[in-house]
């Protein structure tokens, strides 16, 4: 059926999922998360982040993240996309791309040597 097809990758439990994002916002420099689903509904945040903040950058890095995903896809239809780093001059944007789920991950970004 269409599980064996998925391979045998174990999807992570919402605990650890948890424990990830205690991870993360223990980070020095992180500034916020967003979890959303492939639609850009967004499931959690950075608890600081406003809602609709955190609405903008799921619906923006959504589009991205799928363009990105056709491209990678494109080149090898048997590759898929799985990350992504955005880095602008004052934050870097992590997305961990999921066929179900990003998570976005926004850090403050120093250039070295301009501390």
């Amino acid at each position: 059926g269409e599980e064996a097809c998925a391979g045998n990758q174990k999807k992570p439990t919402m605990s650890e999922v948890e424990d990830t994002l205690q991870r993360v916002k223990a980070q020095a420099g992180v500034e916020g998360y967003v979890i959303c689903n492939k639609l850009g509904t967004v499931l959690r945040r950075f608890p600081s982040m406003s809602q609709e903040l955190a609405e903008n950058y799921a619906d923006n890095v959504k589009h991205l993240a799928w363009k990105a995903r056709g491209v990678v896809r494109d080149m090898n239809p048997h590759n898929d996309l799985q990350y992504l780093r955005i880095r602008a001059k004052r934050h870097e944007i992590m997305v961990a791309f999921d066929k179900e789920f990003l998570v976005i991950v926004i850090q403050r970004w120093t250039p070295a040597g301009s501390s």
